[in-house]
């Protein structure tokens, strides 16, 4: 009645990287989100402050 569950639990999905790094300059720099068109929005630290910035999707390449 209560016994364990037979059926196998399955295999965990890979955890999607959000580091990746800007082809032109190499400065590292989070994924925020996709949007339409193939661009993509983007977080940086330069010099201490924290910014965001939309740029090609093909303008990054995993860290």
């Amino acid at each position: 009645m209560f016994g364990k569950n037979k059926r196998p639990t399955g295999t965990p999905t890979a955890q999607l990287s959000t580091q990746y790094r800007l082809k032109r300059t190499g400065q590292q720099v989070t994924l925020l989100e996709h949007l339409r068109g193939g661009d993509v929005r983007i977080a940086m630290d330069t010099e201490g402050t924290l910014r965001d910035d939309i740029v090609s999707a093909d303008d990054i390449t995993p860290a």
